[in-house]
């Protein structure tokens, strides 16, 4: 549910602030005449009023900005459903909505404070919404508004979703009423299936095209809440044109409740190819636990008893979790110290950055010092794109498949709120990270050795016999 404890206001912030830094300067003041009496020349005094006044700011900035990120947040088990996509908001409530969805962004995400100027983006996208609004609005076309908002930031880690545990929400295209060869659909309902790409696109948030169409293409045009959100009429089914061997052909397809399926969590799984002197590690997801260093423990006394010289860690389809996965796997790694991503937190109106962060690595009694193969997709996400950047800007191995879905030179770790009338949720970043090779920055984590993302295991073996 809403959480109704609020932070403080901007005006207060502001003014509270202000009052330090004047105390600052005061006492600066205070102190500085003191002090000048047991130092003899003028350049010393100029020295000590710098240091003095430099450590009381430092100070008041250490107070500020240790302002708690989490006030005010919620959990993932406590998120509530959002109302229905055809219940209706009144002209107030819409803009409370979104006044709250802007407050939690100017006080809590770094672009605010970072001098990047995305910040405007989102808050030019916020006055056209809202000059747009009328007396009512469904959640639906409430939800595209806000989604826009959000979707100009680029940023994977903040948006705004519609949270529903409905039928509706669960529908979706049979998959096994698909033609196995049709490919893409050419049209949905009569519009073409590019242009409901581009408005998935704006009320999406993401970094990278690819990610973005990737992520349409193969999951969102078969989910009846997700064209809906696109503007697609989902009342009596679809309707979606496809390249056939004469012509188009089109299927009429209705939306079904999916089939019960395991909802177990897939863990990180390993096997041994002795024959091939190989190891592979596949890592679905960046799960930091005891199961997941009792697995990789397991996999690396394996590595050692069979005298295995190449490990293959498969990253693809990882969307991320804990990036501790990948500092513990290191551990496994003759390796002394590696560099990790500068990183920029935000407390309250201050951003503390930490640059040049090197690691000194705990290795373990036993370490593996063969040849380490990292496999990544479009898929590879978050922390699992932390994971195979460690690996290629430590020239620690070999990266074989496709670029990774989101940026290194990006924001992340959320901040969950729920907005109070439509209940849609909401995600916001309170961290901003940058590439840990310099010379790389802007630039997707791109492998050594690119391939379709079914290839990367084959490229892999390929690899490695050739250099038996």
């Amino acid at each position: 549910m809403f959480s109704t404890k609020k932070p403080l206001s901007l005006q207060k912030k502001v003014l509270g602030i202000s009052l330090l830094f004047v105390s600052v300067l005061v006492l600066g003041a205070a102190i500085v005449p003191r002090m000048h009496d047991a130092v003899e020349s003028s350049s010393d005094e100029e020295t000590l009023e710098s240091r003095i006044t430099a450590e009381a700011i430092a100070s008041v900035y250490d107070s500020l900005h240790k302002e708690d990120p989490y006030e005010g947040t919620l959990d993932r088990d406590s998120m509530g459903a959002s109302r229905g996509l055809d219940e209706v908001l009144t002209a107030e409530e819409a803009r409370e909505d979104l006044d709250y969805m802007m407050d939690r962004l100017r006080e809590r995400h770094p672009a605010w404070l970072d001098g990047s100027g995305k910040h405007m983006l989102v808050e030019t996208q916020y006055e056209k919404e809202l000059s747009a609004l009328g007396e009512s609005i469904s959640v639906l076309d409430f939800y595209r508004m806000a989604a826009r908002i959000a979707g100009v930031l680029h940023d994977g880690h903040t948006s705004v979703s519609w949270n529903s545990y409905s039928a509706q929400a669960r529908a979706v295209i049979d998959q096994n009423t698909v033609p196995q060869d049709a490919g893409r659909p050419l049209s949905i309902n009569g519009v073409p299936a590019e242009e409901v790409l581009e408005v998935y696109k704006e009320i999406t948030s993401y970094e990278i095209d690819e990610y973005a169409e990737a992520c349409f293409w193969d999951y969102m045009i078969w989910r009846e809440s997700k064209l809906r959100m696109c503007g697609v009429d989902t009342s009596d089914g679809v309707d979606m044109a496809f390249q056939a061997e004469n012509g188009e052909e089109t299927i009429h397809f209705d939306f079904v409740q999916p089939k019960t399926t395991n909802t177990f969590a897939i863990r990180e799984t390993y096997s041994i190819d002795e024959k091939n002197s190989v190891g592979i590690f596949t890592l679905p997801a960046c799960t930091y636990d005891e199961h997941y260093r009792k697995m990789l423990d397991a996999f690396f006394e394996k590595v050692f008893s069979s005298g295995v010289e190449n490990v293959v860690v498969d990253l693809r389809a990882n969307q991320g979790g804990d990036s501790r996965v990948a500092n513990e796997f290191l551990t496994y790694l003759d390796v002394d110290e590696y560099r990790s991503w500068p990183a920029a937190v935000r407390y309250g109106w201050f951003l503390k950055r930490y640059d040049d962060v090197v690691t000194a690595n705990e290795k373990k009694d036993s370490v593996f010092d063969g040849n380490l193969y990292v496999l990544t997709d479009v898929y590879t996400y978050s922390s699992g794109m932390d994971f195979a950047m460690l690996v290629a800007d430590n020239h620690l191995g070999t990266l074989i498949g496709e670029p990774c879905g989101n940026l290194p030179d990006s924001y992340g770790d959320i901040l969950r709120f729920q907005l109070p009338h439509s209940q849609l949720k909401l995600i916001v970043s309170y961290k901003k990270w940058w590439r840990i090779d310099p010379e790389k920055t802007g630039e997707p984590v791109t492998p050594d050795i690119l391939c379709p993302s079914e290839d990367a295991m084959e490229k892999a073996y390929e690899l490695i016999r050739s250099q038996s």
